[in-house]
């Protein structure tokens, strides 16, 4: 016995609709399902193209195109504060500009690869507190401020394993290195001693 079959009405729901939009290249029957802003102006406002046209589109679309080049700086340079300056809460914006201007316009020969080594910028901390002996000694362990007892001791160590006489046999290079890490955490450590008791 077979049974008979219900007679169903289906509803198209809104998501299930068939019909497409068109591709806005004239001649184009193909599906519009890509989006491209009009214009520069109407960046909010699309052309549907389909996938080779919207290709051709943003190939040929220049977001720039009729603006002088001081224009297109402006809007290059307003782009990156989102075209929306902002000023310190003390103080005036023209001191602001004078600061960047007096800032690109002074010389950066100086700043070659040649000259760009460990010393040439000014660490405030160490300058302030560390003789220029203690300053070796930090540039011999391979530290930087700030440093704790803990941090001296683990160089020192990973230091020693590499340099010590032991290790190295006879050459005479990872010695003299091994006396001048020796000598350069007594110092370190000394120093830090010092700070610590103070």
């Amino acid at each position: 016995m077979v049974k008979p079959k219900l007679d169903i009405r289906k509803n198209q729901l809104s998501w299930e609709k068939t019909n497409h939009r068109k591709c806005d290249k004239i001649n184009c029957n193909e599906k519009g399902e890509f989006k491209a802003p009009k214009s520069r102006v109407l960046l909010n406002q699309y052309f549907f193209f389909c996938l080779k046209h919207v290709k051709e589109y943003n190939k040929s679309w220049d977001f720039y195109k009729g603006l002088s080049v001081d224009q297109i700086e402006t809007s290059m340079r307003e782009d990156i504060i989102w075209n929306r300056p902002s000023w310190p809460l003390k103080g005036n914006s023209q001191n602001v500009i004078d600061q960047i201007d007096t800032f690109f316009s002074q010389n950066f020969d100086d700043l070659t690869e040649k000259s760009n080594n460990n010393s040439y910028f000014i660490n405030k901390i160490t300058d302030h507190t560390l003789t220029p002996e203690e300053n070796k000694a930090l540039d011999t362990l391979g530290l930087k401020l700030p440093i704790s007892l803990n941090i001296i001791k683990k160089s020192y160590k990973k230091l020693v394993k590499i340099f010590h006489p032991d290790v190295n046999g006879n050459d005479k290079i990872a010695e003299e290195k091994f006396k001048e890490i020796s000598k350069a955490y007594k110092i370190i450590l000394n120093k830090f001693k010092n700070e610590q008791i103070k």
